[in-house]
């Protein structure tokens, strides 16, 4: 059997709204284990988004636990895991080269290395001759395929999607 490399456990979280509490996620539990591929499916509002945030470390939760290699998530995200959002995320004053090598930049990486990775990359994703353009100059499409490669072109061994192809051309 394949080791779990998320595992949810009763997982919880509320937005405060002025005086009130709003629930986002009830009381969630679920595994993935290497090599699946799962979707969280369910109607607008139901928190899918705030579930995939909150693996991601970008929110809290209210209750329950997160666990990322048998590691407690925390304020830091785990290093393994990539994320690409419903919305292109990419900086609007980085070129589509330079949003793509934000990651590598991040982890260290030399010069060269970061380039043929780029380059790779841009191929990929069909963006060739756009490498210097700033993303105001592109298509919604265009800006989601750089922010995607951003994601991919770290090598994330968990990668968390919050549907972001619906911008795609």
């Amino acid at each position: 059997m394949s080791r779990v490399r998320i595992a949810i456990r009763d997982l919880t979280k509320t937005f405060r709204q002025g005086p009130r509490e709003v629930p986002a996620v009830s009381s969630v539990s679920f595994d993935v284990h290497d090599g699946e591929f799962v979707a969280i499916v369910g109607p607008s509002g139901c928190g899918k988004s705030t579930i995939l945030n909150m693996i991601g470390s970008l929110v809290e939760s209210t209750g329950g636990e997160i666990l990322v290699d048998g590691a407690r998530v925390s304020a830091r995200p785990a290093p393994q895991i990539g994320y690409v959002f419903q919305k292109d995320t990419v900086f609007p004053w980085r070129t589509v080269e330079r949003n793509i090598a934000l990651g590598l930049e991040y982890r260290g990486l030399g010069r060269a290395e970061i380039g043929a990775r780029v380059r790779e990359a841009v191929a990929l994703a069909g963006l060739e001759g756009f490498e210097q353009a700033f993303p105001a100059t592109l298509s919604g499409g265009m800006r989601q395929r750089v922010a995607l490669m951003r994601s991919l072109v770290v090598d994330p061994e968990i990668l968390l999607m919050d549907e972001p192809f619906g911008a795609l051309d």
